[in-house]
């Protein structure tokens, strides 16, 4: 966002802000990037706003546009501020474009959920910037403007160059953490792969254009998928205990799952997923609470976690 040059240009950014958070004029000055010696320029400003009625002044000294009602029902209210809490726990880093994006969605709570909301807001504003989120944001760009990103693919095996044509970008249920799923055009078989954002390093934008083909359905794509990780489907079956019972019941276990509580108290349960290797953690998370049943590779994975875990503490 650059300054203002106007001060018809400063007021339209003063009440588009304000239309979003509340703001001191010092908050205001450094928002719209202007220079400490036109700190007085916006206090002008605020004031005129205020006595034309278009802005008011709270108890804490900031400035905000009057609260409107909101025309969200109280379902529609929960799904947009829960919209918010799942991009505030995603963006571990500050982004500028995040905060706006917050800010947006707060403006259409009704006032409790507001008032919660922009303290939320306030804590993401404090937030460090270590360029994670100018990976996100040059990943966003490719995909929406369909040019080829270039970057160093920092796998936990080796460093790969990678020349992406980004199908789809996704925020993992699991871990929140985002992912491009995309043709890496530097490796044979033009298949569609998943690549996590936070290993990507040197990012740049190609000239060259690219473009999705039509018949790349992404949620088909990711049907079969515990988290992020797709695959040949594998049957798992797990067997819980009967301490664990409603927990197990109210879990959400993707589609296709099958949960049947035995006469013994028991909770049998049946996954069919892309791969098991994410569903190692979740599992051991269950503590001795859960037996894998099959596949094999997936019960002597978790087994080995339990006897790492137990040689640690032995």
């Amino acid at each position: 966002m650059s300054a203002p040059t106007t001060k018809a240009h400063r007021i339209r950014a003063v009440l588009d802000h304000l239309g979003r958070a509340e703001y001191s004029a010092r908050d205001l000055t450094r928002r719209l990037e202007l220079p400490d010696a036109k700190l007085r320029s916006v206090q002008r400003d605020l004031e005129e706003l205020q006595q034309s009625g278009e802005i008011e002044r709270t108890s804490d000294g900031k400035y905000r546009r009057p609260v409107r009602a909101t025309p969200l029902n109280p379902v529609e209210a929960l799904a947009v501020y829960s919209a918010a809490r799942m991009l505030y726990h995603h963006a571990a880093e500050y982004n500028e474009h995040y905060l706006t994006a917050l800010e947006k969605l707060t403006a259409q709570l009704p006032a409790p959920a507001r008032r919660v909301a922009l303290l939320a807001n306030e804590a993401y504003r404090q937030r460090p910037n270590e360029g994670g989120s100018r990976t996100f944001e040059l990943a966003a760009q490719a995909w929406l403007d369909g040019r080829v990103m270039k970057c160093d693919y920092h796998s936990p095996q080796k460093v790969s160059p990678m020349e992406l044509i980004i199908y789809f970008i996704e925020v993992n249920a699991r871990n929140r953490e985002a992912y491009a799923i995309g043709v890496n055009r530097l490796k044979e078989g033009g298949r569609p792969y998943v690549y996590r954002l936070s290993r990507m390093r040197n990012m740049t934008l190609l000239s060259d254009e690219c473009q999705i083909p039509e018949d790349f359905r992404p949620l088909e794509y990711l049907s079969n998928a515990w988290g992020i990780m797709t695959g040949e489907t594998v049957k798992v079956e797990l067997f819980f205990s009967p301490a664990v019972k409603e927990r197990v019941l109210e879990t959400h276990l993707g589609q296709g799952a099958e949960a049947v509580t035995l006469a013994s108290g028991h909770t049998r349960v049946i996954l069919n997923v892309g791969g098991v290797k994410e569903l190692v953690p979740w599992l051991l998370g269950w503590g001795g609470q859960v037996e894998v049943i099959g596949p094999p590779e997936l019960r002597r994975a978790v087994a080995e976690g339990h006897q790492q875990g137990q040689a640690v503490y032995a």
